[in-house]
């Protein structure tokens, strides 16, 4: 039988006595949400190769690419903020089921397009499948393991970037034997699998942010979810660490680097002019980085300042996107420059995550990471949109060196956050 948690009202520290759950329920829950956010980044990376192939027959650009990266961000990134609302109400395993069953019929549609419009709307459709991923899988996992929160959900996102890791070079390989359409209605299976899978899974614990919420009127449950919104709207912490996601214009899992990267490194004029297959292992080595580096800092950060392994991670950040922003097509130095860059570049998301679960006692994790993610998040449209402009008009190397800016505006953000463990020490395992 699970362990309910103590907490503390308002903006405090949640104080955990004890793991919650048995030991099969937490490691059920991990790798369920494990193995569904690694599909789902396999679907959103796999792009990054199949864009070189899609661009030249649909007829768009770097410009167009940038809008393009823009509704789909948009599209899911406005969602995320809703799902506080929604768990109160659904088990989160079958809201979890639901996204992946959307996201599989996107990624399906994207295979018959025949136009850049009509492709701007299946990939939205995909996007709003994918949004309830991270508040949700999140919140379910920071509610489990409320000690090792931190290496939790830096687990949970390396794991995804073996996601990440295989979409590169599976798709590089697929486009050898067939069309860019085939490859986008043949993976589609993997999210409806998953979506199937998640409406199977029986777990009462999982179903709701409390034990309580289920016996409450339709009325108290929106009460309380308004309620839980409001404390984490007056949470500094909270913020703050949004504004951290907002400013940092890279290293989200499908942001700018997805759109414009394997574009770089291919064909065309202006750009690095390798070969699709190497495309892929180029972005392979990028998503190295992401599997290595979440995991490496996020221990890390529960062994010593989260706030000061997070500082040492954006500073690193800026310096790899420069880095990367002049390094040419010399194989050993452009694969050593994209390991580092996935490493210090995919960290920041799991550590700002911690930062929010510790922020904020369990009860408010649903609206807190719902809040976390559509703030940090609504500005995904505007850097594609600027990336892709200031690429297509001034090069590829200005657009990054803006990017590494940013990581030092986050860096200045950070200074004002607080390390929640430091004013209220964690309590042990029993």
């Amino acid at each position: 039988m699970a362990t309910e948690p103590e907490t503390t009202t308002g903006a405090s520290l949640v104080t955990a006595v004890a793991e919650v759950g048995t030991a099969v329920e937490r490691h059920s829950i991990l790798w369920l949400t494990n193995v569904s956010h690694a599909v789902n980044h396999f679907q959103n990376q796999m792009v990054a190769v199949l864009y070189v192939a899609v661009m030249p027959e649909l007829g768009f650009g770097p410009a167009q690419l940038g809008l393009l990266t823009a509704v789909y961000s948009m599209a899911g990134g406005s969602i995320q903020g809703l799902y506080g609302f929604v768990t109160p109400f659904m088990r989160r395993t079958w809201i979890l089921g639901i996204g992946n069953l959307v996201m599989g019929v996107g990624t399906l549609a994207s295979g018959f397009v025949g136009s850049f419009g009509a492709f701007v709307g299946t990939r939205a459709i995909a996007a709003v499948g994918a949004s309830a991923q991270h508040p949700v899988g999140y919140s379910l996992l920071s509610g489990y393991f409320p000690v090792n929160r931190g290496t939790i959900i830096a687990l949970n996102s390396s794991v995804s970037n073996i996601g990440s890791l295989l979409a590169p070079l599976v798709a590089a390989a697929m486009l050898i034997v067939m069309d860019w359409r085939q490859v986008f209605m043949i993976v589609a299976s993997l999210s409806i699998a998953m979506g199937l899978v998640y409406f199977l899974y029986r777990n009462p614990a999982a179903q709701t942010n409390a034990p309580a919420v289920a016996a409450q009127t339709t009325r108290g449950k929106l009460l309380q979810s308004r309620a839980s919104y409001l404390r984490v709207f007056k949470n500094k912490n909270m913020i703050l660490v949004s504004l951290v996601m907002m400013v940092g214009g890279a290293g989200r899992g499908a942001g700018v680097n997805v759109a414009f990267l394997g574009v770089h490194l291919g064909p065309g004029d202006g750009n690095l002019g390798m070969t699709i297959t190497m495309v892929g292992f180029a972005i392979a080595a990028l998503q190295i980085g992401g599997v290595v580096g979440p995991v490496a800092m996020g221990w890390l950060s529960d062994k010593l300042s989260r706030t000061g392994v997070l500082q040492s991670s954006l500073f690193l950040s800026a310096l790899a996107t420069a880095w990367l922003a002049f390094q040419d097509a010399y194989l050993p130095l452009l694969f050593a420059c994209l390991i580092i860059y996935g490493i210090v570049t995919r960290s920041r998301q799991s550590l700002t995550q911690a930062i929010v679960a510790d922020s904020l006692p369990e009860a408010d994790h649903d609206a807190a990471f719902s809040v976390f993610f559509f703030l940090g998040f609504i500005s995904g449209p505007v850097w594609a949109l600027l990336v892709g402009g200031i690429w297509q008009y001034f090069g590829f190397a200005e657009a990054f060196l803006l990017l590494a800016a940013s990581y030092i505006f986050g860096m200045l953000i950070m200074l004002f956050v607080v390390d929640p463990r430091r004013s209220q020490p964690q309590a042990q395992p029993a």
